[in-house]
C-alpha cells in the first residue's frame, strides 16, 4: 500500500496551503479522524478550510474557518465554534505545523492526489511532498514578492 502519511511538517504546510487540499488528521491516542478540504482564495492570500460532515465525501462538506496570514480562525459564517472537535483538532495541527513540529500523537494524511490539480501522485517524491512535480515547479514560479510563505 502506497504511504500517504506526511512524515515532515514543512511538507504537510505546503500542502495545506497548495490551493486544493483535501487531508485527514487522525489521533493516536483516540482514534478519532477528521478529514478536511482546504481552498485557496484567487488571490492567495485566504484559504478556506472546510470538513467532511455527511457521508458523501466529495460534497459534504461544512465550512470551518480561514487560514489568513498563516493564522486558523473563525468566522461569522463559520458553521462550528472554537468548541468544537473538528475546530480544535485542525486548530491544533495548524499551531504545531506552523512551530515545524507534528506531534508524534497525531498522522496527517493526504488522498495520494497533487493538493494543487488533483491529479494521482505517482512517483515516490511527489507522494511524500502531496504536490506534483509540474505543480511544484508552477507553484514555485507564482511565489509573488513580499509574500509570506509559510
Amino acid at each position: 500500500m502506497t504511504e500517504h502519511r506526511f512524515a515532515d511538517a514543512a511538507a504537510a504546510q505546503d500542502f495545506i496551503l497548495s490551493g486544493n487540499a483535501y487531508l485527514t488528521l487522525r489521533s493516536l491516542e483516540t482514534g478519532t479522524r477528521y478529514t478536511f478540504r482546504v481552498k485557496r482564495s484567487k488571490d492567495r492570500n485566504i484559504y478556506w478550510v472546510s470538513t467532511l460532515y455527511g457521508a458523501d465525501n466529495t460534497s459534504n462538506y461544512s465550512y470551518v474557518g480561514m487560514i489568513v496570514e498563516g493564522r486558523f480562525k473563525l468566522t461569522g459564517k463559520s458553521r462550528f465554534n472554537e468548541h468544537s472537535p473538528q475546530m480544535k483538532a485542525f486548530s491544533w495541527m495548524w499551531e504545531w505545523l506552523k512551530q515545524g513540529v507534528i506531534k508524534d500523537t497525531l498522522e496527517v494524511w493526504h488522498e495520494g492526489r497533487c493538493g494543487v490539480c488533483g491529479r494521482k501522485l505517482t512517483d515516490p517524491k511527489s507522494i511524500a511532498a502531496g504536490i506534483g512535480p509540474e505543480c511544484a515547479i508552477k507553484e514555485e514560479k507564482s511565489q509573488r514578492p513580499g509574500k509570506i510563505v509559510y
